[in-house]
């Protein structure tokens, strides 16, 4: 997925699953982490570890649970981080970790990631293709987009969020 595609679901799946508007702003911020790190490979092998560490599920799962549980699985608030409340802390870094996580999901549904090794097998599926022009969407990913967004939208109406 783009850029750009994955902010927009990020931020409106974790708001409408959550009902925290705190915890998608967040989640939208950590959205493009796993490709912002691969810039700081060497430009000669980049392509080559593309989509291979950075990309790999394990340490940011077990990143974002250990924050989760530092946080005692609690969602962001404004209250509680304006109170400097540590918990509310964790949940920030937990729901930020979470966007990397969504935006491995995510290219994982238009190709393939790594599963348990990271140089080994990979999993995804191939439910779109992605454009050829850089930073372009393709029809396949606006129809997913928009999708998650409608869903997302009626999840935060239901929830009183957007009245």
């Amino acid at each position: 997925m783009t850029g750009r595609g994955h902010r927009l679901v990020t931020f409106m799946a974790v708001g409408g699953t959550t009902g925290s508007p705190l915890a998608a702003v967040f989640s939208l911020m950590g959205a493009a982490l796993p490709d912002t790190l691969e810039r700081f490979f060497p430009r000669r092998t980049r392509n080559r570890y593309h989509r291979k560490f950075t990309h790999w599920f394990v340490p940011w799962l077990l990143l974002a649970l250990f924050c989760f549980y530092r946080a005692q699985w609690n969602l962001p608030s404004v209250a509680v981080l304006m109170g400097g409340g540590e918990g509310a802390l964790w949940s920030c870094v937990a729901f930020w970790l979470m966007g990397a996580l969504m935006h491995i999901l995510e290219d994982a549904c238009c190709g393939k990631v790594p599963l348990l090794n990271p140089m080994r097998r990979s999993f995804g599926v191939h439910l779109f293709h992605m454009s050829s022009e850089m930073g372009e969407m393709s029809a396949g990913e606006m129809a997913f987009s928009l999708v998650v967004v409608l869903l997302s939208l009626a999840a935060w109406v239901k929830q009183g969020i957007m009245l």
